[in-house]
This record gives C-alpha cells, sequence and structure tokens, in this order.
C-alpha cells in the first residue's frame, strides 16, 4: 500500500508487516535506531512488526536480540545491512498514522505507529529493580520525520527533542499512565526515533519549539501518535471514567469488596451487592461525578509535587478544608432527599489504594460509594415498608 509523502524523490509504501522509505538520493539521518542507529545516510528507512503469530519465546528473543532479527529481515529485502536504518514494534504497520505539514518553503512528513501497553515515565524505577514484564504484549512508539531541506547534525538532535517533548504532550493530553508507577507517561519502554532530511535547499540550523521547523515536527507528532495510539488500541482522551481508574488499578468491583468490609449487607446480601456494584457503575458514568472524581485526581498529582500548598497546622496535613468541599458536592448532587451532607471516611479506600491514588481522590470516591450505599439502604427500607 503506498503511502503519500508529498516530498519529491521519496516514495512509502506498507509491504505486509513493514514500513518502507526509499529516496533516489541519499538522507541524511539521525536515529535511535536498533540497526545502523546514529549519525549516517542511507536511501532506506525500514520499520518492522514483530510477527503477530509469534510463540512467546520466540517473541522474548527478537526482543532481546532485535540486531540480529532485523539483520535477517534486512537480508530477506536482499539490502547490504549496513545500509538500512531500522527499527522494530509490534504494532501493526496497517495502523500507522501519517501527517504532512507545510510552511513557506519547507516541507515536513512524520510516520508514528504507537502502542502504549507499555506506557512508563522517565525516571521509573525499572531496571535498577530489574521490574519483569512479558514481552507478547509489547507497545512502542516510533517516530519517523522526514523533512525536505538541509538540516545541520545540531538541528537534528534538536528535532529529536522537540519530537520527544511533543511525544509526552500527546499523552498528557490522553492521560495516559505509566504502568509501573502510575505516574503520567512520558513514553514507552523502547520507543524509537528517526528524523531524516533529503539535505536539499537552504540550511536549517534549529528545530526547537520557537522554530518553524519546531512548530511543524510538535504538530504533526501530537496529531499523529494520537491518531496512531486511536488505531492501534482505541485510545481516546474522552474514555469513561471507569475505564481511567481502571488503569490507574482501581476497578468498580474492587471498591465494592473494600466497601463491603464497613457495610456488613453488602457482605451477607448477594442481591444488595449486586444493586450495590450496578449503581456504582452507573454513577461514575454520570457527567458531574465524573468531573469531581477527575478533579480528585488532577487535585492529587499536583499535591504529590507540592504544587499545593501545605497547611501544618490542618489536622490531615493539608487542604482538608477542600476535600470536604468535594465530598458536600458529591453528597448533595447525588442526595435523593434534601438532607444535610455529612463528611466520610476517605479511609474507605485507604487499606488497598493508598499508593494508587490521593487523599483527594480517595475522599471524592468514599462520597460516592457512601451516597450509592445510601441509596441502595433507602429502596430497601422502602420495599420493606411496602
Amino acid at each position: 500500500m503506498k503511502l503519500e509523502t508529498r516530498i519529491k524523490s521519496v516514495e512509502a509504501e506498507i509491504q505486509e508487516n513493514k514500513l518502507v522509505l526509499r529516496s533516489k538520493t541519499p538522507l541524511k539521518i539521525l536515529s535511535s535506531a536498533v540497526l545502523n542507529g546514529g549519525p549516517c545516510d542511507s536511501n532506506c528507512i525500514v520499520n518492522f512488526q514483530v510477527p503477530e503469530d509469534a510463540g512467546s519465546d520466540m517473541d522474548d528473543q527478537v526482543h532481546k536480540e532485535a540486531g540480529e532479527f532485523l539483520k535477517e529481515e534486512i537480508t530477506k529485502m536482499g539490502f547490504p545491512q549496513d545500509q538500512v536504518v531500522a527499527i522494530m514494534t509490534a504494532a501493526k504497520m496497517k495502523n500507522v498514522e501519517v501527517v504532512t505539514l507545510k510552511f513557506e518553503d519547507m516541507t515536513l512528513t512524520a510516520f508514528v505507529t504507537a502502542g502504549a501497553y507499555f506506557a512508563a515515565t522517565a525516571g521509573d524505577e525499572i531496571a535498577s529493580k530489574q521490574t519483569a514484564f512479558p514481552f507478547k504484549k509489547w507497545g512502542t512508539i516510533n517516530i519517523i520525520i522526514l523533512v525536505d531541506g538541509n538540516l545541520t547534525e545540531s538541528c537534528m538532535v534538536n528535532a529529536v527533542v522537540t519530537a520527544t517533548e511533543a511525544k509526552a504532550s500527546a499523552l498528557r493530553e490522553l492521560d495516559v499512565r505509566s504502568r509501573f508507577s502510575g505516574e503520567v507517561a512520558t513514553g514507552t519502554v523502547t520507543d524509537s526515533v528517526v528524523i531524516a532530511c533529503t539535505k536539499r535547499g537552504r540550511t536549517i540550523k534549529y528545530a526547537g519549539t520557537g522554530t518553524a521547523l519546531g512548530e511543524l515536527i510538535g504538530k504533526s507528532v501530537k496529531v499523529a501518535l494520537k491518531k496512531a495510539i486511536y488505531k492501534q488500541e482505541k485510545l481516546v482522551s474522552n474514555r469513561p471514567l471507569t475505564k481511567r481508574l481502571q488503569e490507574r488499578g482501581v476497578t468498580v468491583e474492587r471498591m465494592t469488596t473494600l466497601f463491603s468490609q464497613i457495610r456488613p449487607i453488602l457482605r451477607e446480601n448477594a442481591e444488595k451487592r449486586k444493586q450495590f456494584t450496578e449503581e456504582l457503575d452507573q454513577v461514575l458514568s454520570d457527567q458531574n461525578i465524573a468531573a469531581l472524581v477527575i478533579a480528585g485526581l488532577r487535585l492529587d498529582e499536583d499535591a504529590k509535587t507540592d504544587l499545593i500548598p501545605e497547611n501544618p497546622a490542618n489536622e490531615y496535613g493539608r487542604n482538608f478544608v477542600l476535600s470536604k468541599i468535594l465530598q458536600k458536592a458529591v453528597i448533595d448532587y447525588m442526595s435523593k432527599e434534601k438532607t444535610a451532607s455529612k463528611q466520610v471516611r476517605p479511609d474507605y479506600l485507604s487499606s488497598t489504594f493508598s499508593d494508587k491514588m490521593g487523599w483527594f481522590t480517595r475522599s471524592v470516591l468514599s462520597a460516592v460509594m457512601y451516597s450509592v450505599y445510601s441509596n441502595v439502604v433507602a429502596n430497601q427500607s422502602k420495599e420493606q415498608k411496602e
């Protein structure tokens, strides 16, 4: 399948499990590629998809011996091993996203394949703790940027930085979380970036965010990455709150189990437990409740990085009043009767989720569960009277 580059002398196409870019004249390239990475001149760039039908042993070997795998694949294509820049991914090549932008005499095309299953945050303790994870669901963000222009070597380094910043920005806007720390992801554990230029036209020295080239890189990478992740994993920014909580290790069923520890009726009455779980799931889909929970998530992230001033005089260390305001908003909104709101214990969730979410989120979710439970009990009392 042919892909449009809009750059003279450069062709792109998908050949089964690989994306192939060919240029009639050598491209100047700087990359983090597994095969022939670093600075080089090459007429060909290839993004390989790891075979989907590979067994776990083969898949493990492919990633641990990526260089040898790529050399074998390049040989099968009939190219000398030292003349092709090659990267690899588990994302399907049919899900590649191509974005071309122009500004005056400058044309840029970005090719992005993306999977975010093993998203991570720069600084996560992975290698130091020898964190193990299966290769069979590998996720990689591969970015290839092709510029019809003459970039200096320092400009190409600058372009790598800008592309990386754009990638992190796109992941933040999608609220992709690190599989290891739960923080906002900045990439995945195996990302690659390739910057290539045709060497035609005027010399371009800079590619930072304040330059025309940097702007094109930022825009194209963000748009392409979001669309590529949607194609690969159907991930969108406005996905359900329950999905976003699940990505943080919090499920409706686990919340029900925790709440049932302090409300015996949910342990002893299977029907009431089922009703509680179903209503909790439904309430969390309410746009207003979702907004309050998300507010809690955002506040916790800011509190964790000391962006919210502490009040040492506070009983709980920081912003106890604000958590009460959020709780009151939840209870007042969900109350079926005009009853006075009350404070709810945030430790309903602390035993299991204290390492996954902070005080504000636990306060909001505790108020949500309290309100759902109150409605379930009210319905039971009404049924008994009838």
